[in-house]
């Protein structure tokens, strides 16, 4: 049976982690994907969360920049088709994109980008980093394929936006330019893609969360079942 929380246990959960020394691993922790409801107010935990943070979006900037002295662009990162044989489905995914054009976001130009300049930073990876020339704009893009287990946990919008938010500050925007040869002036985008009809895509259509997509001006792009980007 799952465990039930209160509304006021559940943000002593959150609280515990909007520390400086903590909120870059917010988006990590088990209960920003927690779904249900509190046993109290029978609020939709996503939803309390998500309002707490927008009450509070100023700890966010205790996310530190961590400059990678590597680069960003990896070597031998290309276009293979998908291996239907491997069990690492959004990888495979954000490869077999490279080189592709899509609407509003652009050129896909790489997958995986790493952010960590140690193995003792706590940072992961950018699933897939485009590049608009018309506008002038690269993204980075979190990227969720839904697990193939129904039973499994899935993960929540409230999570993909808390990740590709804490990545997009991690990351040294300028050194990330220098290393993809992008003009000085091009603007940073932050955006997730789901599929659609997905438990994450439905949960844009949730208050709290769409707000807080506003508020940290995170889009959503969408993926069909047949794995081709709708916009």
């Amino acid at each position: 049976m799952a465990i039930v929380y209160t509304k006021s246990e559940l943000l002593d959960k959150v609280n515990e982690w909007l520390s400086p020394e903590k909120v870059s691993l917010l988006y990590a922790q088990d209960f920003v994907n927690y779904s249900g409801l509190t046993s109290d107010t029978k609020e939709k935990y996503t939803e309390v969360i998500a309002e707490h943070l927008l009450n509070n979006l100023s700890v966010l900037d205790g996310i530190e920049q961590i400059t990678r002295k590597s680069s960003y662009k990896t070597s031998g990162h290309e276009w293979k088709p998908i291996d239907p044989t491997s069990t690492r489905k959004e990888e495979q995914i954000a490869r077999s994109m490279m080189g592709h054009t899509y609407p509003y976001i652009g050129k896909i130009i790489d997958y995986q980008i790493p952010l960590k300049n140690s193995q003792n930073d706590t940072a992961g990876k950018i699933d897939l980093l485009s590049w608009n020339e018309k506008k002038k704009q690269a993204y980075v893009i979190e990227f969720k394929v839904p697990k193939a287990d129904n039973k499994a946990r899935q993960e929540t919008l409230l999570r993909c936006i808390l990740e590709i938010e804490t990545y997009s500050r991690i990351l040294n925007f300028k050194k990330l330019l220098d290393d993809f040869k992008l003009p000085e002036d091009t603007k940073l985008r932050k955006a997730v893609l789901v599929y659609q009809n997905s438990d994450s895509h439905k949960q844009i259509y949730d208050t709290k969360i769409k707000e807080l997509m506003s508020a940290l001006r995170v889009d959503m792009f969408l993926m069909n079942e047949n794995s081709y980007l709708l916009i």
